[in-house]
């Protein structure tokens, strides 16, 4: 019985402490996401210079083809922006996966603009959504 009641007391302890361990990387991750999400809500796309590593990758359906880089995110939010001007991301949750990934749910929002044919009126459209984000070094 002491046995068993000591291995409580331990696991209780590791798990005190991994929890501990995570919370300081979700205090510097956080304002680093919402960064982004303001960048993607019409901020500055420059700003994204100081968050985002140069090899930063991001992938979207249907095709899911890789846009790698700093240049290929700014260009797709560009086109995002264009096609939806009042495109906006709203955060939900976000989950830390360890110390080098998170997960973070999201509702996104915009009514599409045909720049071809202005005549074309869809309704504004939402969806959630989730992200699946790797970092190091504070990017």
């Amino acid at each position: 019985m002491k046995k068993l009641a000591l291995s409580l007391v331990f696991l209780s302890l590791l798990f005190l402490l991994n929890s501990c361990q995570v919370e300081k990387p979700k205090v510097q991750i956080e304002p680093i996401v919402q960064k982004y999400v303001a960048v993607w809500n019409g901020g500055s796309l420059d700003s994204l210079d100081a968050i985002i590593s140069e090899n930063f990758e991001i992938r979207n359906g249907p095709t899911f083809e890789s846009k790698i880089g700093i240049e290929a995110l700014k260009k797709y939010i560009t086109e995002t922006r264009t096609a939806f001007p009042d495109f906006n991301v709203s955060g939900k949750q976000i989950t830390l996966l360890g110390d080098t990934a998170l997960v973070a749910l999201w509702d996104i929002s915009g009514t599409y603009y045909n720049s071809e044919n202005p005549n074309i009126v869809v309704p504004k459209t939402s969806s959630p959504g989730f992200s699946v984000i790797f970092f190091s070094d504070n990017k």
